[in-house]
């Protein structure tokens, strides 16, 4: 079963708030692994995701294009499963600008620290992100 709004839980009234150093902020994308190989992202680039875990969403931008989609946060797991549909705006562009920053369907390892964010996919897709 997933808890499906945070890691973290505020008070004894039974809600539930995502915990400040993952909900709310936008995460700066600074590599990205895809099949085996790191890319690093360009500097400027706007990549990047924001999650709003009450909400069970995620938006963000692949340095083109604008992203969002369903993501649920397990607190026991540490993990995040995302829908494998989600919705963007369509604007033609080509590396440097895109990064492959949207996560395919499925559950990524999530790990936080401080001021990084490492999503790890079950393809190994890896999005390695900075506050």
């Amino acid at each position: 079963m997933y808890a499906t709004t945070s890691f973290a839980q505020s008070g004894n009234d039974g809600t539930r708030t995502a915990p400040p150093a993952l909900t709310g902020l936008e995460w700066h994308a600074h590599a990205i692994t895809v099949d085996g190989v790191t890319h690093s992202v360009p500097k400027g680039s706007r990549a990047g995701l924001m999650f709003e875990a009450d909400k069970h969403t995620f938006t963000g931008h692949d340095g083109c294009n604008r992203v969002s989609g369903k993501a649920v946060v397990n607190v026991v797991q540490s993990a995040i499963t995302f829908d494998s549909k989600y919705g963007a705006t369509m604007i033609a562009c080509y590396s440097p600008d895109y990064v492959d920053v949207t996560p395919s369907g499925g559950t990524y390892e999530a790990r936080v620290t401080a001021r990084t964010l490492t999503l790890t996919g079950p393809d190994g897709h890896v999005i390695a992100l900075r506050r």
